[in-house]
């Protein structure tokens, strides 16, 4: 009896189950193109997720520069503070995601 992980959820099982008690998905009758094909949309849908959170970074982004812009906050007061925050942030987070798609990308 040796433990393997599952191809959908790449939690810990034992060899002799034929269906994963995490996820539900039968292991039983898969073949290494069916565990290929698992992996290749997990490894897709973990690139969509990290493209998702870069789009809403930039948003963020852009709407700290938007307001600071259009809004033109007073010196030393709460909004500017606002929208300065938000341009850092969203510059940090999209830069963060752009190197963790990087890595993801460069794994096999």
């Amino acid at each position: 009896m040796a433990i393997v992980a599952c191809p959908n959820c790449a939690k810990q099982i034992s060899d002799k189950h034929k269906q994963c008690p995490h996820c539900d998905m039968n292991i039983s009758n898969l073949n290494a193109e069916d565990k290929l094909k698992i992996a290749l949309d997990i490894k897709l849908k973990k690139k969509q997720q990290i493209m998702n959170h870069s789009f809403i970074a930039l948003i963020i982004f852009l709407s700290g520069f938007l307001a600071l812009y259009t809004r033109s906050p007073a010196p030393g007061s709460i909004e500017l503070l606002i929208t300065q925050s938000a341009i850092g942030i969203g510059f940090l987070w999209y830069v963060i995601n752009r190197v963790r798609l990087l890595l993801v990308k460069k794994t096999k």
